[in-house]
Protein backbone atom coordinates (compact mmCIF):
# COMPACT_ATOMS: atom_id res chain seq x y z
CA UNK A 1 0.00 0.00 0.00
CA UNK A 2 1.29 3.43 -0.94
CA UNK A 3 2.26 5.83 1.81
CA UNK A 4 -0.52 7.98 3.17
CA UNK A 5 0.62 11.46 4.16
CA UNK A 6 -0.99 13.40 6.92
CA UNK A 7 -0.64 16.57 4.86
CA UNK A 8 0.02 17.24 1.19
CA UNK A 9 1.08 20.84 0.42
CA UNK A 10 0.60 21.99 -3.16
CA UNK A 11 2.97 24.80 -4.14
CA UNK A 12 6.59 25.47 -3.23
CA UNK A 13 6.70 29.24 -2.86
CA UNK A 14 7.43 31.05 0.38
CA UNK A 15 4.03 30.17 1.87
CA UNK A 16 4.18 26.51 0.81
CA UNK A 17 7.69 26.19 2.25
CA UNK A 18 6.57 27.81 5.51
CA UNK A 19 3.52 25.54 5.77
CA UNK A 20 5.43 22.30 5.15
CA UNK A 21 8.04 23.42 7.69
CA UNK A 22 5.43 24.27 10.31
CA UNK A 23 3.47 21.06 9.87
CA UNK A 24 6.57 18.84 9.80
CA UNK A 25 8.01 20.59 12.86
CA UNK A 26 4.86 19.65 14.77
CA UNK A 27 5.06 16.00 13.80
CA UNK A 28 2.90 15.73 10.70
CA UNK A 29 3.98 13.44 7.89
CA UNK A 30 4.18 15.87 4.98
CA UNK A 31 4.61 15.93 1.22
CA UNK A 32 5.22 19.13 -0.74
CA UNK A 33 4.43 19.14 -4.47
CA UNK A 34 5.95 21.82 -6.72
CA UNK A 35 5.20 21.90 -10.45
CA UNK A 36 8.50 23.59 -11.40
CA UNK A 37 11.97 22.08 -11.44
CA UNK A 38 12.96 24.30 -8.52
CA UNK A 39 11.25 25.63 -5.44
CA UNK A 40 10.54 29.39 -5.22
CA UNK A 41 10.20 29.72 -8.99
CA UNK A 42 6.94 31.62 -9.48
CA UNK A 43 5.63 34.76 -7.71
CA UNK A 44 7.87 34.16 -4.68
CA UNK A 45 10.92 34.52 -6.90
CA UNK A 46 9.99 38.20 -7.20
CA UNK A 47 9.42 38.80 -3.48
CA UNK A 48 11.08 42.03 -2.35
CA UNK A 49 12.54 40.52 0.82
CA UNK A 50 10.99 43.20 3.02
CA UNK A 51 9.72 41.88 6.36
CA UNK A 52 6.96 44.30 7.32
CA UNK A 53 5.74 45.23 10.78
CA UNK A 54 2.14 45.48 9.59
CA UNK A 55 2.03 49.25 9.98
CA UNK A 56 -0.11 49.68 6.86
CA UNK A 57 -2.35 46.63 7.18
CA UNK A 58 -6.05 47.09 7.87
CA UNK A 59 -6.91 46.69 11.55
CA UNK A 60 -8.74 43.54 12.70
CA UNK A 61 -7.95 41.58 9.55
CA UNK A 62 -6.49 38.11 9.10
CA UNK A 63 -3.64 39.68 7.11
CA UNK A 64 -2.60 41.85 10.05
CA UNK A 65 -2.96 38.96 12.46
CA UNK A 66 -0.63 36.79 10.36
CA UNK A 67 1.93 39.60 9.91
CA UNK A 68 2.01 40.33 13.62
CA UNK A 69 2.48 36.64 14.37
CA UNK A 70 5.20 36.25 11.75
CA UNK A 71 7.26 39.32 12.66
CA UNK A 72 8.68 38.21 16.06
CA UNK A 73 8.73 34.54 15.11
CA UNK A 74 10.73 35.15 11.93
CA UNK A 75 13.70 36.57 13.83
CA UNK A 76 13.96 33.32 15.80
CA UNK A 77 14.00 31.43 12.49
CA UNK A 78 16.59 33.75 10.93
CA UNK A 79 18.83 33.54 13.99
CA UNK A 80 18.33 29.79 14.31
CA UNK A 81 19.26 29.11 10.69
CA UNK A 82 22.00 31.75 10.65
CA UNK A 83 20.37 33.68 7.79
CA UNK A 84 21.16 37.33 6.96
CA UNK A 85 18.79 40.14 7.90
CA UNK A 86 19.01 43.85 8.57
CA UNK A 87 16.61 45.98 10.63
CA UNK A 88 16.96 49.14 8.58
CA UNK A 89 13.56 50.65 9.32
CA UNK A 90 11.47 52.60 6.81
CA UNK A 91 10.89 56.28 6.12
CA UNK A 92 7.66 57.33 4.47
CA UNK A 93 8.27 60.60 2.64
CA UNK A 94 5.72 63.18 1.51
CA UNK A 95 6.92 65.16 -1.50
CA UNK A 96 3.95 67.55 -1.65
CA UNK A 97 1.94 69.52 0.91
CA UNK A 98 -1.11 67.47 -0.01
CA UNK A 99 0.76 64.27 0.81
CA UNK A 100 2.10 65.75 4.03
CA UNK A 101 -1.45 66.34 5.25
CA UNK A 102 -2.09 62.58 5.01
CA UNK A 103 0.79 61.60 7.32
CA UNK A 104 -1.11 62.10 10.62
CA UNK A 105 -3.88 59.84 9.32
CA UNK A 106 -1.34 57.16 8.39
CA UNK A 107 0.27 57.46 11.83
CA UNK A 108 -3.13 57.01 13.45
CA UNK A 109 -3.78 53.97 11.27
CA UNK A 110 -0.44 52.51 12.42
CA UNK A 111 -1.51 52.85 16.03
CA UNK A 112 -4.87 51.25 15.22
CA UNK A 113 -2.98 48.31 13.74
CA UNK A 114 -1.04 47.96 16.99
CA UNK A 115 2.17 49.45 15.60
CA UNK A 116 2.59 52.23 18.14
CA UNK A 117 6.22 53.07 17.41
CA UNK A 118 5.57 54.91 14.11
CA UNK A 119 6.40 58.58 14.64
CA UNK A 120 6.18 61.74 12.58
CA UNK A 121 9.59 63.36 12.22
CA UNK A 122 10.66 66.87 11.30
CA UNK A 123 12.36 67.68 8.03
CA UNK A 124 15.64 68.36 9.83
CA UNK A 125 15.48 64.91 11.42
CA UNK A 126 14.54 63.39 8.07
CA UNK A 127 17.66 64.80 6.41
CA UNK A 128 19.82 63.87 9.37
CA UNK A 129 18.65 60.30 8.86
CA UNK A 130 18.61 60.41 5.05
CA UNK A 131 21.05 63.07 3.78
CA UNK A 132 20.97 61.54 0.31
CA UNK A 133 17.31 62.39 -0.31
CA UNK A 134 16.27 65.18 -2.66
CA UNK A 135 15.87 68.36 -0.62
CA UNK A 136 12.20 68.92 -1.44
CA UNK A 137 10.40 66.72 1.10
CA UNK A 138 7.38 68.18 2.87
CA UNK A 139 6.99 65.66 5.70
CA UNK A 140 7.97 62.18 6.86
CA UNK A 141 6.98 59.24 9.04
CA UNK A 142 9.62 57.03 10.69
CA UNK A 143 8.76 53.33 10.97
CA UNK A 144 11.39 51.42 12.95
CA UNK A 145 11.55 47.66 12.84
CA UNK A 146 11.04 47.23 9.09
CA UNK A 147 13.57 44.57 8.10
CA UNK A 148 15.11 43.17 4.93
CA UNK A 149 16.00 39.50 4.44
CA UNK A 150 17.03 37.19 1.62
CA UNK A 151 13.58 35.97 0.49
CA UNK A 152 14.87 33.01 -1.52
CA UNK A 153 17.27 31.77 1.15
CA UNK A 154 14.60 32.12 3.84
CA UNK A 155 12.08 30.03 1.88
CA UNK A 156 14.63 27.41 0.84
CA UNK A 157 15.91 27.09 4.42
CA UNK A 158 12.38 26.40 5.69
CA UNK A 159 11.90 23.70 3.05
CA UNK A 160 15.35 22.22 3.68
CA UNK A 161 14.76 22.03 7.42
CA UNK A 162 11.38 20.39 6.81
CA UNK A 163 13.09 17.82 4.60
CA UNK A 164 15.70 17.15 7.28
CA UNK A 165 12.84 16.55 9.71
CA UNK A 166 11.20 13.98 7.46
CA UNK A 167 9.12 15.87 4.90
CA UNK A 168 9.14 14.65 1.30
CA UNK A 169 9.55 17.30 -1.39
CA UNK A 170 8.74 16.55 -5.02
CA UNK A 171 9.54 19.01 -7.82
CA UNK A 172 8.42 18.70 -11.45
CA UNK A 173 5.20 17.41 -9.89
CA UNK A 174 2.36 19.01 -11.84
CA UNK A 175 -0.99 18.39 -10.16
CA UNK A 176 -3.42 16.98 -12.72
CA UNK A 177 -6.42 15.84 -10.70
CA UNK A 178 -7.63 15.73 -7.10
CA UNK A 179 -10.29 13.33 -5.87
CA UNK A 180 -11.68 11.92 -2.64
CA UNK A 181 -11.70 8.22 -1.83
CA UNK A 182 -14.93 6.55 -0.85
CA UNK A 183 -13.53 4.48 1.98
CA UNK A 184 -14.69 4.87 5.57
CA UNK A 185 -11.73 7.06 6.46
CA UNK A 186 -11.95 9.58 3.67
CA UNK A 187 -8.66 10.49 2.06
CA UNK A 188 -7.64 12.69 -0.83
CA UNK A 189 -5.83 11.36 -3.87
CA UNK A 190 -3.65 13.80 -5.77
CA UNK A 191 -2.70 12.71 -9.28
CA UNK A 192 0.46 14.36 -10.58
CA UNK A 193 2.92 14.05 -13.44
CA UNK A 194 5.01 11.89 -11.07
CA UNK A 195 2.16 9.60 -10.08
CA UNK A 196 -0.54 9.50 -7.43
CA UNK A 197 -0.15 10.55 -3.80
CA UNK A 198 -2.64 10.11 -0.98
CA UNK A 199 -3.16 12.40 1.97
CA UNK A 200 -5.57 13.05 4.78
CA UNK A 201 -5.47 16.81 4.28
CA UNK A 202 -4.40 18.82 1.23
CA UNK A 203 -3.27 22.43 1.69
CA UNK A 204 -3.45 24.58 -1.41
CA UNK A 205 -0.50 27.01 -1.50
CA UNK A 206 -0.62 27.33 -5.27
CA UNK A 207 -0.12 31.11 -5.34
CA UNK A 208 -1.12 32.53 -8.72
CA UNK A 209 -2.40 29.05 -9.65
CA UNK A 210 -4.41 28.63 -6.46
CA UNK A 211 -7.80 28.94 -8.17
CA UNK A 212 -6.76 26.32 -10.75
CA UNK A 213 -5.74 23.91 -7.98
CA UNK A 214 -9.10 24.51 -6.29
CA UNK A 215 -10.90 23.77 -9.54
CA UNK A 216 -9.06 20.45 -9.87
CA UNK A 217 -10.54 19.53 -6.49
CA UNK A 218 -14.05 20.46 -7.62
CA UNK A 219 -14.01 23.79 -5.79
CA UNK A 220 -14.31 27.22 -7.33
CA UNK A 221 -14.49 29.79 -4.57
CA UNK A 222 -12.38 32.49 -6.16
CA UNK A 223 -10.55 33.62 -9.29
CA UNK A 224 -7.06 35.08 -9.31
CA UNK A 225 -6.26 38.09 -11.49
CA UNK A 226 -2.48 37.98 -11.98
CA UNK A 227 -0.33 41.03 -11.31
CA UNK A 228 3.32 41.59 -12.04
CA UNK A 229 5.94 43.65 -10.31
CA UNK A 230 9.11 44.99 -11.90
CA UNK A 231 12.23 46.32 -10.18
CA UNK A 232 15.23 48.45 -11.09
CA UNK A 233 18.31 47.12 -9.27
CA UNK A 234 21.40 49.22 -8.54
CA UNK A 235 24.84 47.87 -7.55
CA UNK A 236 25.96 47.68 -3.93
CA UNK A 237 28.37 50.59 -4.35
CA UNK A 238 25.46 53.07 -4.24
CA UNK A 239 23.91 51.50 -1.14
CA UNK A 240 25.28 54.23 1.13
CA UNK A 241 22.90 56.77 -0.40
CA UNK A 242 19.97 55.52 1.70
CA UNK A 243 19.86 54.28 5.27
CA UNK A 244 16.30 52.95 5.38
CA UNK A 245 13.56 51.87 3.00
CA UNK A 246 12.08 55.01 1.40
CA UNK A 247 8.32 54.63 1.11
CA UNK A 248 5.95 56.85 -0.86
CA UNK A 249 2.62 57.99 0.54
CA UNK A 250 0.23 55.13 -0.33
CA UNK A 251 -2.74 55.67 -2.60
CA UNK A 252 -5.95 53.78 -3.32
CA UNK A 253 -3.97 51.76 -5.88
CA UNK A 254 -1.51 50.40 -3.32
CA UNK A 255 1.72 51.06 -1.45
CA UNK A 256 3.48 52.58 -4.42
CA UNK A 257 7.04 52.00 -5.54
CA UNK A 258 9.64 51.80 -2.81
CA UNK A 259 13.34 52.64 -2.81
CA UNK A 260 14.98 50.15 -0.51
CA UNK A 261 18.27 48.46 0.23
CA UNK A 262 18.46 44.67 0.11
CA UNK A 263 20.11 42.64 2.83
CA UNK A 264 23.18 42.51 0.56
CA UNK A 265 23.32 46.29 0.04
CA UNK A 266 21.91 46.65 -3.48
CA UNK A 267 19.47 49.53 -3.92
CA UNK A 268 16.17 48.50 -5.51
CA UNK A 269 13.32 50.62 -6.85
CA UNK A 270 9.92 48.93 -7.10
CA UNK A 271 7.93 46.83 -7.36
CA UNK A 272 5.41 48.05 -9.86
CA UNK A 273 1.84 46.77 -9.57
CA UNK A 274 0.64 45.91 -13.06
CA UNK A 275 -2.13 43.79 -14.52
CA UNK A 276 -0.75 40.74 -16.28
CA UNK A 277 -2.36 38.59 -18.93
CA UNK A 278 -0.24 35.61 -17.91
CA UNK A 279 0.24 33.70 -14.67
CA UNK A 280 3.72 32.65 -15.76
CA UNK A 281 6.71 34.63 -14.56
CA UNK A 282 6.65 37.72 -16.80
CA UNK A 283 9.54 39.37 -18.54
CA UNK A 284 10.52 42.90 -17.59
CA UNK A 285 10.31 45.69 -20.15
CA UNK A 286 12.90 48.36 -20.73
CA UNK A 287 10.47 51.27 -20.65
CA UNK A 288 9.23 50.43 -17.16
CA UNK A 289 12.76 49.90 -15.87
CA UNK A 290 13.81 53.30 -17.23
CA UNK A 291 10.85 54.90 -15.47
CA UNK A 292 11.83 53.23 -12.18
CA UNK A 293 15.41 54.43 -12.64
CA UNK A 294 14.15 57.99 -13.16
CA UNK A 295 12.00 57.68 -10.03
CA UNK A 296 14.94 56.47 -7.97
CA UNK A 297 17.24 59.19 -9.22
CA UNK A 298 14.64 61.92 -8.69
CA UNK A 299 14.22 60.95 -5.02
CA UNK A 300 17.84 59.97 -4.32
CA UNK A 301 20.11 61.99 -6.64
CA UNK A 302 23.13 59.88 -5.76
CA UNK A 303 21.65 56.96 -7.70
CA UNK A 304 22.40 58.70 -10.99
CA UNK A 305 25.24 56.27 -11.54
CA UNK A 306 28.92 56.63 -12.43
CA UNK A 307 28.32 59.64 -14.61
CA UNK A 308 28.67 63.36 -14.01
CA UNK A 309 27.80 65.88 -16.71
CA UNK A 310 29.63 69.20 -16.53
CA UNK A 311 27.75 71.43 -18.94
CA UNK A 312 25.50 74.43 -19.29
CA UNK A 313 28.35 76.78 -18.40
CA UNK A 314 27.93 80.21 -19.97
CA UNK A 315 31.09 82.26 -20.62
CA UNK A 316 32.69 81.60 -17.24
CA UNK A 317 34.44 78.33 -18.01
CA UNK A 318 37.87 79.72 -17.18
CA UNK A 319 36.68 81.81 -14.26
CA UNK A 320 34.91 78.86 -12.66
CA UNK A 321 37.15 76.04 -13.83
CA UNK A 322 38.99 75.31 -10.59
CA UNK A 323 35.81 75.62 -8.55
CA UNK A 324 34.05 73.27 -10.97
CA UNK A 325 36.88 70.75 -10.80
CA UNK A 326 36.81 70.87 -7.00
CA UNK A 327 33.05 70.32 -7.05
CA UNK A 328 33.40 67.36 -9.41
CA UNK A 329 36.12 65.78 -7.26
CA UNK A 330 33.90 66.04 -4.20
CA UNK A 331 30.97 64.51 -6.08
CA UNK A 332 33.14 61.59 -7.15
CA UNK A 333 34.42 61.10 -3.61
CA UNK A 334 31.22 61.58 -1.64
CA UNK A 335 28.30 60.95 -3.99
CA UNK A 336 29.84 58.06 -5.89
CA UNK A 337 31.96 56.81 -2.99
CA UNK A 338 35.03 56.41 -5.21
CA UNK A 339 38.31 56.70 -3.33
CA UNK A 340 41.45 57.59 -5.33
CA UNK A 341 43.56 54.60 -6.28
CA UNK A 342 46.86 56.51 -6.00
CA UNK A 343 48.61 59.04 -3.72
CA UNK A 344 47.92 62.78 -3.73
CA UNK A 345 50.19 64.82 -6.01
CA UNK A 346 49.07 68.43 -5.50
CA UNK A 347 52.49 70.12 -5.75
CA UNK A 348 53.28 72.58 -8.58
CA UNK A 349 56.44 72.79 -10.73
CA UNK A 350 57.44 75.61 -13.07
CA UNK A 351 56.77 74.73 -16.70
CA UNK A 352 59.58 74.74 -19.29
CA UNK A 353 57.69 76.22 -22.26
CA UNK A 354 59.20 76.77 -25.73
CA UNK A 355 57.13 77.93 -28.69
CA UNK A 356 57.94 76.22 -31.97
CA UNK A 357 56.86 77.82 -35.26
CA UNK A 358 54.55 77.79 -36.96
CA UNK A 359 51.94 76.72 -34.38
CA UNK A 360 53.33 74.46 -31.66
CA UNK A 361 54.51 74.66 -28.09
CA UNK A 362 56.95 72.25 -26.45
CA UNK A 363 56.35 71.75 -22.72
CA UNK A 364 58.76 69.44 -20.92
CA UNK A 365 59.67 67.73 -24.22
CA UNK A 366 56.01 67.13 -25.15
CA UNK A 367 54.87 68.87 -28.37
CA UNK A 368 51.40 70.44 -28.37
CA UNK A 369 49.52 72.14 -31.22
CA UNK A 370 48.41 75.68 -30.39
CA UNK A 371 44.69 75.95 -31.12
CA UNK A 372 43.74 79.37 -29.74
CA UNK A 373 44.13 82.64 -31.74
CA UNK A 374 45.16 84.66 -28.66
CA UNK A 375 48.24 82.48 -28.28
CA UNK A 376 48.86 82.25 -32.02
CA UNK A 377 48.68 86.01 -32.54
CA UNK A 378 50.45 86.83 -29.32
CA UNK A 379 53.50 84.67 -29.86
CA UNK A 380 53.82 84.93 -33.63
CA UNK A 381 53.17 87.88 -35.98
CA UNK A 382 49.44 88.13 -36.57
CA UNK A 383 48.29 87.11 -40.02
CA UNK A 384 44.95 88.80 -39.53
CA UNK A 385 43.97 91.65 -37.27
CA UNK A 386 40.80 89.83 -36.31
CA UNK A 387 40.59 87.04 -33.79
Amino acid sequence: MADVFDVIVVGGGIVGCAVVWEMTSYGYKCLLLEKNENLVSEASSGNSGMLHTGFDAVADTLELQCIQQTFPKMFGVLEGFGLPYNKIGATMVAWTQEQAQIIPTIAQRCRAAGVSFCTEISLSELYNREPGLRKQAQGALWIPGETVVDPWLTAISLAHDAKKKGAMIKTNAVVQNISRTECERQRIQVMTSLGQFTGRVVINCGGLYGDIVNKLAGLQHFRISPKKGQYAVYPQKVGHHINSSILPIPTSKGKGEIIFKTVYGNVVVGPTFEDSASRARPESDAGTIRRLVRLGESCVPGLEGCWITVGGIRSTGLSGSLGISDKVRRLVLHQHALEPSGPRRTGLERMDIKFVPPCHARIDDVLYTVTHPITLNGVWKPRDSRL
